[in-house]
């Protein structure tokens, strides 16, 4: 018994002792370092959208000013004050021989503030991938339960549901999207059955960028007793959320997609209910309150962070947090803006092409900054190819459901300019 003591007053005493250099010595030299600093931006912040200085943001890329990159839907290449937070923080670590944990605290809180929601409801994990595994295996479904999936689904968001399907013997149900938009929650909703336990959709669909409507569904599910998983790969960074209002169980999203941050990293929403309610996939350093070996006792801490196990990158950590200032300093509902706008204009200018099928929802209330053609009488994929090395424009095919498309997603980096060369490009191949 008194070993056992012993190594209870051990736990603590580290969790102590390691505050108390925190406050001695942790927070000091992270607010010396340039990564605390607050990086300055070419641009201020505009109350007015059209006082926004476009120009001064594509400065802030790295890339090439004659690189016409349209993939921000596969890969968001971060701004320089991303870069600078993930350098300068990883030089100040080593430099003091710390990981940094303590210094993640406020980034949670700076996502939970955008997207509207509590800190403990959000973890930060690797993408949205490693997040939709997690709340799989959280909800514990037994053999025979059903899972309804979108055909419009990324790997990503699929793989984990087909994995239960094959390792444990739950039953995936598929429903076909309308391109409308306009039949979708009718769609989902009429393949309920009294096995369905979860729906599982994107916020966005990353094939032709359809917006379904998270708050309807959300809804639904919670009326019938279903968890609601939504993908928000590729919403998080383009439009503003509000996940309050939209009250979905879960909701997972990529930091390296439309929020133009750090590659590797993710956001998890887990709603204060469920954390309670449901087992966590993950336990290790970092994610229990108390641990007795000896006793063989622990307690999970309460918060969706406890399935942040281990040691992480505070480095790209902390680039999550300036992403999101970044969007901030222009403004996410002028980011939403800018998107749509680019779609819509992309739109018009190719909307007479026979050749050219526009799959994409023209209804703002399904639409968003991605447009998906498909020209008739190729292999999409193929040509998609053929415009990236000849042209020199940066798309992406879309094979998922045998689509057979390509994919333009419009961000604040890009230009009219671009856009008119890519319909230049677009008419050329099609006519």
């Amino acid at each position: 018994m008194v070993q056992n003591n012993s190594s209870r007053r051990k736990f603590l005493k580290k969790n102590v002792l390691a505050g108390a250099f925190i406050a001695a010595g942790g927070p000091l030299l992270y607010a010396n370092s340039s990564a605390k600093v607050k990086l300055p931006t070419p641009f201020k912040t505009a109350e007015n959208y059209n006082e926004i200085d476009w120009d001064a943001v594509r400065s802030a890329f790295l890339f090439d000013e004659d690189k016409n990159y349209f993939n921000v839907a596969s890969l968001g290449p971060s701004p320089r004050s991303v870069i600078d937070t993930i350098c300068n923080t990883m030089r100040d670590l080593e430099t003091i021989c710390s990981h940094g944990h303590h210094m993640t605290e406020n980034t949670h809180l700076e996502i939970a503030k955008f997207l509207n929601v509590e800190a403990n409801e959000i973890a930060i994990t690797r993408n949205a991938t490693e997040g939709m595994n997690i709340m799989a295996k959280m909800l514990r479904l037994k053999a025979g339960d059903e899972v309804i999936l979108t055909k419009e689904e990324h790997v990503g968001g699929a793989a984990p549901w087909l994995a239960l399907q094959e390792n444990i013997g739950i039953k995936v149900v598929l429903v076909d999207m309308d391109y409308s938009g306009e039949t979708n929650l009718k769609r989902i909703t009429d393949k309920v059955t009294s096995k369905t336990k979860a729906i599982m959709f994107s916020h966005i669909t990353c094939t032709t960028g359809m917006r379904l409507p998270v708050k309807e569904i959300a809804a639904f599910c919670r009326k019938n007793n279903i968890y609601s998983c939504v993908d928000g790969a590729q919403a998080l960074g383009m439009f503003p959320i509000d996940l309050t209002d939209l009250d979905p169980d879960f909701y997972t999203a990529s930091g390296h997609k439309w929020l133009l941050g750090p590659k590797g990293t993710g956001v998890l929403y887990i709603r204060t209910e469920l954390i309670k309610k449901l087992k966590p996939v993950f336990t290790g350093a970092y994610t229990v309150s108390d641990f007795d070996l000896q006793e063989m006792t622990f307690t999970n801490v309460f918060s969706a962070q406890r399935e942040e196990y281990g040691t992480r990158n505070t480095s790209i950590i902390l680039g999550i947090e300036t992403a999101i200032e970044f969007i901030s300093t222009i403004g996410i509902e002028n980011v939403g803006r800018r998107g749509l706008e680019f779609a819509t204009y992309f739109r018009q200018k190719i909307k007479d092409l026979e050749k050219v099928e526009i799959l994409t929802p023209e209804n703002p209330a399904f639409a968003a900054s991605i447009i998906t053609i498909r020209i008739a009488g190729v292999d999409n994929l193929e040509l998609n190819m053929k415009i990236s090395v000849d042209h020199g424009i940066r798309l992406r095919g879309i094979y998922e459901n045998d689509i057979n498309g390509i994919r333009i997603s419009f961000c604040v980096f890009n230009t009219y300019k671009e856009v008119d060369n890519l319909v230049k490009v677009i008419r050329e191949v099609a006519s």
